[in-house]
């Protein structure tokens, strides 16, 4: 081929399949790239590899980080490497200026793959890699900048014609598309190959504005979610008191982790103060907000340890713009009458100015197992919507996300109800009654949910002392 000139990029990298890989590993800019990246997209970030080659190093870096990637490429043997390198990610032989994604993506990367092609697809290609960046999500660019049209070169070993545009273009244009350009980088890199020389690289990093998408989570299923929020379930105050005691919990402690370099920290929905009395014994205080008022008496007789209550509801905080660093609501979001809003005055009360912000939640893991009880023999029977709890952990992130606090994770935490040892009937009886009094206290059907729900029991736990999980999710969301 040293005599001939290369007719598409395709013929050239189905030559040089694995040796540009080798060639050009380690290329610093791309590294420091990735890794940029990585760190602000959000866990299962669905990423657009064009010109994805041998699938290393881009699609196998963010592939292993945890992010969906799709790869296309104009080279039936770098499609064929990839699948081979990469299982995790999904590649397609296809050509930049014909692809058509059903969807925008979180991120784009395009590290190269407009050089060999007429200056006029150039400018066509660059439009369409802009255009599918979702709002909220990044584009990570590189290129040999250059004023070349179809200009005939050697480039390892191999007689072509490139095409690129002049350095200050690529910039102007993707700001023209709507794009922020966040930085620009020029650098100078040898490739590990005798037959190639140095070459001058343009590295862009941008970003679309607005909030992205709150991405789809196993921790936030099952799927599909409901259109709409059920309503608040009516708690008795009696039946928790009864549960608390069953309840074997980790979640104030991860909650408590959570909030660590906090000092001005606000618990929508004291209860028992139980997580207020452990929050302030390590960051030094809490405020809370309680709407039982029997229960907000109990916490105001609490030791004084930095602890301050206040009566209200999480739909209508009694506290100016912006009073906290850190905002936590564990098991509240189900019983608000429109946890929108909730949500909503959560991130009011935020401080957003200070790095430490952050909103905390716990909410019931998507096998909790306690609230499939509860839907099965209580919720359902009632004529009611089933509860949903990954439905309101996903609200939470998506206004999160449109406040700025687009750093989420997500993160299981154990907790269970463990009924004192007894007869197998016995436990049952005694779970049953606590469970149905839970929500539905009051309810017309309250024996037949308990008779219900007892069977159940006595078939899934006969065979003496077990317990009923009551896994939860956390749920933090920060500034990048």
């Amino acid at each position: 081929m040293d005599d001939q000139i290369a007719t598409c990029a395709a013929e050239v990298f189905d030559e040089l399949g694995g040796e540009y890989e080798r060639a050009f590993a380690g290329l610093p800019g791309q590294e420091a790239a990735l890794r940029w990246l990585s760190a602000r997209l959000p866990a299962g970030a669905r990423v657009l590899d064009v010109g994805s080659g041998t699938g290393r190093p881009v699609a196998a870096s963010l592939a292993d980080a945890g992010f969906r990637v799709t790869g296309i490429d104009v080279s039936a043997t770098m499609v064929e490497l990839a699948r081979s390198q990469v299982p995790g990610a999904v590649f397609h032989l296809a050509d930049v200026r014909t692809y058509e994604p059903e969807e925008p993506f979180d991120a784009v990367c395009a590290f190269f793959p407009l050089l060999l092609m007429p200056q006029r697809d150039v400018t066509v290609s660059l439009e369409r890699i802009g255009s599918w960046v979702a709002p909220g999500g990044y584009l990570l660019f590189a290129t040999v900048p250059g004023d070349l049209d179809d200009t005939t070169l050697t480039w390892m070993g191999r007689r072509m014609n490139v095409s690129s545009l002049p350095a200050d273009a690529f910039p102007a244009r993707l700001e023209e598309l709507g794009l922020t350009v966040l930085d620009r980088h020029a650098a100078t890199f040898q490739p590990d190959s005798r037959i190639a020389g140095p070459e001058e690289h343009l590295f862009l990093r941008a970003r679309r504005p607005g909030p992205p998408a709150a991405p789809a989570h196993t921790l936030l299923g099952p799927y599909p979610h409901p259109a709409r929020y059920r309503g608040p379930h009516a708690l008795s105050t009696a039946a928790w008191s009864a549960f608390e005691p069953h309840f074997r919990r980790h979640d104030i402690d991860a909650v408590v982790d959570a909030l660590t370099g906090c000092r001005r920290v606000l618990d929508v929905g004291g209860g028992t103060g139980a997580g207020v009395r452990a929050i302030a014994a390590r960051h030094g205080s809490c405020t809370t907000v309680e709407p039982n008022q029997d229960r907000e008496t109990e916490i105001q007789h609490l030791p004084d340890q930095g602890i301050t209550v206040h009566p209200g509801r999480a739909e209508h905080l009694p506290f100016p713009d912006g009073s906290f660093d850190a905002v936590t609501a564990s098991w509240v979001l189900h019983y608000t009458d429109d946890p929108d809003t909730a949500i909503s005055e959560m991130l009011r009360v935020l401080d957003h100015d200070d790095l430490h912000a952050r909103i905390v939640l716990i909410q019931g893991a998507p096998d909790n197992h306690m609230v499939a009880l509860l839907n099965e023999h209580c919720v359902i029977p009632a004529g009611e919507q089933a509860d949903h709890q990954g439905y309101l952990l996903h609200l939470a992130a998506r206004r999160c996300i449109e406040a700025g606090l687009t750093d989420i994770s997500y993160r299981r935490v154990e907790a269970a109800l463990v009924p004192d040892a007894g007869a197998p009937d016995r436990q049952a009886a005694r779970t049953a009654r606590i469970l149905a009094d839970f929500w539905h206290a009051h309810h017309p059907d309250n024996p037949a949910m308990r008779a219900s729900m007892e069977q159940d029991l006595l078939a899934h736990y006969g065979f003496g002392h077990h317990a009923v999980d009551d896994s939860a999710v956390l749920l933090t969301a920060r500034r990048p």
